[in-house]
């Protein structure tokens, strides 16, 4: 399920725990994420698919909710997805 479908149901906030250079790298750590059981979204994925080099003017972000973001920033940094 989409992130926002999630936070409208558990009345969550989302929170920014990273920003990617790639949507590839965004990617693989969005699903570390969701492999882990924490829902999550990369931001303008979309647009960084279809247009070349648009993550230097496009931000790629990865949200999750707000009760699961000290696990969500722990996990990825145990596998160096973040600083």
């Amino acid at each position: 399920p989409r992130l926002l479908h999630v936070m409208n149901q558990q009345r969550d906030t989302p929170i920014l725990i990273g920003s990617f250079a790639t949507l590839q790298l965004a990617e693989l750590a969005a699903g570390l994420l969701r492999n882990n059981g924490i829902p999550c979204e990369v931001t303008n994925s979309t647009i960084a698919s279809v247009l070349p080099l648009t993550e230097t003017w496009t931000p790629l972000q990865l949200l999750v909710p707000g009760s699961m973001a000290d696990r969500a920033v722990a996990l990825l940094r145990e596998h160096g997805d973040i600083e």
